[in-house]
């Protein structure tokens, strides 16, 4: 990428590539003013050929840097620069570092206790607890819906500490048609049943996303097999398939914890705990 070639932006000195985030590449940076270590995302410059794409990251970042929370990542600022060498405008994001691995790498690598497990449980819980309920200047509470909660978008720190990452689907998009593919508005594998549907979504769609990770974290497999996307996402639509119990895949979970699980991939979204995570 071009504006990388240049090995600096604005006040931080690129380091080197540390993953994908939703809308494009992610840096290791350091902040030149304060030596501090920061993550920097870059947004493919496909997505400022559409008026509404480019608006993307700047939605990203009113909403995250309205969140404070422990389990949430900080949002430091925004960056918009015109490269020298065509003048073209490039939006990038000052983010928190986390130096760990994300939830992914952590499942598959199979070496996480049962209680490290509960603990990342807990901690995610609490993040989107807060999310969904948190408190504006004005006295106000509002909820924002992540809409993408998969173990890519979960980083856990050396520490411990866990962070939820990733809030470029917090943007309203045209709803995803299953049948049509019109527009993604999340990951197929981890969608609630009603966002592969195309219809409203609420806390309860993220939740339905968690118990997924739940499920998978504490049994490393995933609840609904299939050969490829399509045939996985109409079995999470498909009131009649209902995933096994986790119990069956490791018998040393407590009958509490796949009760907890399994709520929230009900397929009866009444029946899901809309009343929170915490």
């Amino acid at each position: 990428m071009a504006a990388v070639a240049t090995q600096k932006i604005g006040p931080y000195q690129i380091i080197r590539p540390i993953g994908r985030g939703g809308m494009g590449r992610v840096f290791l940076g350091v902040d030149t003013r304060e030596g501090k270590k920061v993550a920097i995302k870059i947004l493919p410059e496909k997505f400022l050929e559409d008026k509404k794409k480019s608006e993307y990251l700047r939605h990203e970042l009113k909403i995250a840097k309205e969140l404070n929370h422990p389990n949430v990542v900080d949002v430091y600022e925004i960056l918009e620069l015109r490269r020298k060498a065509d003048g073209k405008l490039q939006s990038f994001m000052v983010m928190e570092y986390i130096d760990g691995n994300n939830l992914r790498t952590l499942i598959d690598s199979k070496s996480l206790m049962f209680a490290e497990c509960l603990n990342i449980c807990e901690q995610m819980c609490a993040g989107l607890n807060y999310m969904h309920r948190h408190l504006l200047k004005d006295g106000r509470y509002h909820s924002t819906i992540h809409r993408d909660i998969k173990p890519e978008n979960v980083i856990v720190g050396n520490d411990g500490t866990l962070k939820i990452v990733d809030f470029g689907l917090s943007l309203e998009e045209k709803p995803f048609s299953f049948f049509t593919s019109k527009s993604r508005a999340g990951t197929p594998r981890y969608m609630s049943p009603e966002q592969i549907r195309g219809k409203t979504v609420d806390e309860r769609s993220d939740i339905y996303s968690f118990g997924l990770c739940m499920y998978e974290l504490f049994t490393g497999c995933f609840p609904y097999d299939g050969n490829g996307r399509k045939e996985i996402m109409k079995k999470h639509v498909t009131r009649k398939i209902k995933p096994e119990d986790p119990s069956r895949r490791n018998k040393k979970l407590p009958p509490a914890l796949c009760r907890i699980s399994l709520e929230g991939l009900s397929g009866d979204r009444k029946a899901s705990p809309q009343g929170g995570l915490a």
